[in-house]
């Protein structure tokens, strides 16, 4: 009895923290879907929200694939690649999909300015209409260009797990790539899945030009009370916040959950295929790391692909900012000009970093698997929806202290994020981990014994490593930090709403690149960390 209850006290913060910041948010749209009549009636299909649904897949899941498709040649250096090219890609690539997405966007759309100016230059008109088909591709490749590293990371990883000897015998059939890509059906599918719910929770990259996706309706219905129209303008940019502050609130609250409703059915179906898929691929637990002949290494025209792509989907845009500055490139004045927003938003970034630090060490303390479903909960329903949530619950007399703060903004971080702090305390219960807490267990350490003495010790970087990525994830979020206003302090990505829809705006490429070199910082380091906590477990285990 004294060793469950002591189980059990040890989770009693992460178990309190998930219930406030997931639990509870995903309570209240359970809640507005089953006693609002309104939101039953509205999710009837009319030809509007067919179309509109159609438009979102359509849009995203072509980003999605087109990301995929560039993962494809990074996956093959990241799995079957040696020496030190492979180990910058661990690092970077990671790091990159932590990019801020506004800040990403906008430097394609200042990549996109350029390439017209050059052709009128040279007696070539390109036609540019905001929310037309070459302004949409544009939204689509921003998307897959920002998230390519995803499928990257995901493939790679399954190729370093592979069984090799499959893949050597069918180097002796002639079978190779056939096996091959039998073998990565399931990451590919996965990978699709994963990038195509990510790319419909972002409407940062639609916004600026009017194009109308599920994204960015919600947001439009929140602020405004209606959806867009000739009259009700997406690129209206003045109503920040507005929802927040009407008081129509809770129908606004209710139609943004309607307009969400049916997406959130196919995220959750998308989730579902991605984990199914995942779980197809036979895998071990330990990385086959060092141990594949020559004949399965990378190429070398996969290994100039790659390059190509990192120069094409990293260094265009931050070059194109660059380049469109008309002021002198000045990081100490950028950082003086910015520093008060940037200061609010390391604030509360690192708030929501310290709380899902605790998480993960109180999660390798005592096995939760239902926190992870709760936090990957809060996360699909994606941060505008999340942000919502905490704004009815919060915005109330007698809770205006948490609201009125930076409280509530730590909320929706962590439960936008939350499930990386989750994902590092389960990890400690794999097999390796599990195999030296058997070994505490037999010289009678109890569970939170097991977890001061021999867990916490050794996964240490890898605990820090969840923290530290849900406060670079944080930095970046658009989609819950626009809704919730007012904002104490304040906090750079408002600023940036605001700024982002006119097209050259030294003030917002500034912004732009000093938000990116920040939150390189935590994501470099949380890569590291993760990279050492590894090692730290291959080197206890042997």
């Amino acid at each position: 009895m004294t060793k469950d209850r002591s189980s059990i006290l040890s989770a009693a913060p992460a178990v309190l923290i998930i219930l406030i910041c997931s639990v509870l948010p995903l309570s209240w749209m359970a809640a507005v879907i089953i006693a609002n009549p309104v939101v039953r009636s509205e999710l009837s299909f009319d030809s509007f929200r067919i179309g509109l649904l159609a438009r979102t897949l359509g849009y995203n899941a072509i980003g999605a694939i087109i990301a995929t498709l560039m993962g494809l040649p990074a996956a093959f250096v990241l799995g079957r690649g040696r020496g030190g090219l492979a180990r910058i890609l661990w690092v970077l690539l990671p790091a990159a999909i932590l990019l801020p997405s506004l800040a990403y966007a906008y430097g394609w759309s200042q990549a996109m300015r350029i390439i017209v100016d050059q052709a009128r230059n040279h007696g070539i008109t390109i036609n540019v209409r905001p929310a037309g088909p070459i302004d949409v591709f544009r939204c689509i490749w921003s998307l897959a260009t920002w998230l390519w590293a995803v499928p990257a990371c995901i493939i790679g990883l399954a190729l370093r797990r592979m069984d090799t000897a499959v893949q050597q015998q069918a180097v002796m059939d002639g079978a190779l790539r056939r096996i091959t890509l039998r073998q990565l059906l399931g990451p590919i599918i996965a990978s699709i899945a994963i990038v195509t719910i990510l790319a419909t929770q972002e409407f940062a990259v639609y916004e600026p030009t009017g194009i109308s996706v599920i994204a960015t309706e919600v947001r439009m219905v929140f602020d405004t009370g209606a959806l867009s129209s000739a009259n009700n303008a997406i690129t209206v940019s003045g109503f920040l916040g507005a929802g927040a502050a009407s008081p129509d609130q809770p129908a606004r609250a209710a139609a943004a959950v309607a307009t969400l409703a049916p997406l959130l059915a196919i995220t959750a179906l998308l989730a579902w295929l991605a984990l199914w898929s995942v779980r197809r691929v036979q895998a071990s637990d330990a990385l086959a790391e060092g141990d594949w002949p020559r004949v399965l290494e990378a190429s070398p025209w996969t290994i100039a692909l790659t390059i190509a792509l990192l120069a094409l989907n990293i260094g265009i845009p931050v070059a194109a900012l660059v380049g469109s500055l008309k002021t002198q490139f000045s990081l100490p004045r950028m950082w003086s000009e910015y520093r008060p927003q940037l200061q609010g938003s390391l604030f509360v970034a690192s708030e929501a970093a310290i709380v899902a630090l605790l998480v993960s060490f109180f999660t390798a303390a005592r096995r939760m698997p239902g926190a992870l479903v709760a936090t990957l909960g809060s996360f699909l329903i994606g941060g505008q929806l999340l942000a919502i949530a905490l704004i009815r619950i919060y915005n109330r007399h007698g809770l205006f202290w948490a609201y009125d703060s930076s409280v509530v903004t730590a909320m929706a971080y962590i439960g936008r994020f939350g499930w990386l702090g989750v994902a590092a305390g389960l990890g400690t219960w794999t097999r390796p981990w599990q195999e030296l807490r058997d070994i505490a267990s037999v010289d009678g350490a109890t569970t939170i014994r097991a977890a001061c003495s021999v867990i916490w010790p050794l996964a240490w970087p890898m605990l820090l490593a969840g923290g530290l990525l849900v406060g670079a994830l944080s930095l970046t979020e658009v989609p819950a930090t626009v809704l919730l206003m007012p904002q104490r302090p304040q906090v750079l990505t408002p600023t940036l709403m605001t700024w982002v829809h006119t097209l050259r705006y030294d003030p917002m490429i500034e912004a732009s690149l000093l938000m990116m070199a920040t939150v390189m910082i935590p994501a470099l380091l949380a890569v590291l960390l993760l990279i050492a906590g590894s090692r730290v477990l291959r080197s206890s285990t042997r």
